[in-house]
């Protein structure tokens, strides 16, 4: 049994920084805890040697098998912010994919937290080797979605046509609370998504931030640093 699992995913699809992937993963994927992961047959044949020696349970599904391929039609692509809708599919597809992970269990964990395959703070340093995380799980939420922000809060910024975000796309959940979440963040789908926005994860996540804070609970601030901050003592 372990505490926590991780859960990432990988798909080659048009993306906002080409082929760097292959090169970070040599210390991205390094983090030493259980992972789920998932992706189509061909990236996890590239994953697995990244993750060797350590915990991972793979699953193999691709894109068109995503809860979020049905919005394909509603979502529009940015040159620099989603470059296609492919990405911004597996961006929505996050809390899905935890969702499945606790479904599966391999690892029976009480807390899932998402990762990116290539999380920023880890590109060109490997994170510790010590397990993960360090912090004592005790002094955690269990009823909150656990958050770093990309941004400072602005409400007035939560707007259907501003491409606005406080919350980041890494975060951990309790198993008690991720399938209503999940089932909350698919309700904001189906009310929001439309060609008036780039509506990635954290412009989802925010805007359900701004009617539900006391879903929420901020660990800190920055993209990523959640997983500095879960290491700490």
């Amino acid at each position: 049994m372990y505490p926590v699992t991780c859960v990432s995913g990988f798909w080659k699809v048009n993306n906002k920084h080409g082929n760097n992937y292959a090169t970070w993963f040599q210390h991205s994927l390094k983090i030493n805890c259980p992972y789920v992961f998932f992706g189509d047959k061909e990236t996890i044949e590239m994953i697995k040697p990244f993750r060797d020696g350590l915990p991972t349970f793979y699953v193999e599904c691709t894109i068109q098998d995503f809860v979020t391929y049905k919005f394909k039609n509603r979502m529009i692509t940015h040159p620099i912010h989603c470059p296609s809708v492919e990405l911004n599919l597996i961006w929505n597809e996050k809390i899905f994919l935890i969702q499945k992970a606790l479904e599966l269990n391999p690892f029976h964990s009480d807390f899932f937290c998402w990762i990116d395959a290539g999380i920023c703070i880890y590109r060109n340093t490997p994170p510790p080797s010590i397990p993960f995380p360090t912090i004592d799980l005790n002094t955690l939420p269990t009823t909150q979605f656990i958050y770093t922000s990309s941004l400072p809060y602005i409400e007035s910024n939560v707007t259907n046509t501003h491409h606005y975000h406080h919350i980041s796309g890494t975060y951990m959940l309790h198993k008690n609370i991720i399938n209503n979440f999940a089932t909350l963040y698919e309700h904001y789908l189906n009310a929001l998504l439309h060609t008036n926005n780039i509506w990635t994860d954290q412009v989802i996540l925010t805007h359900i931030y701004k009617n539900h804070k006391h879903l929420f609970y901020k660990l800190g601030d920055g993209y990523g640093e959640i997983v500095h901050l879960l290491f700490k003592q």
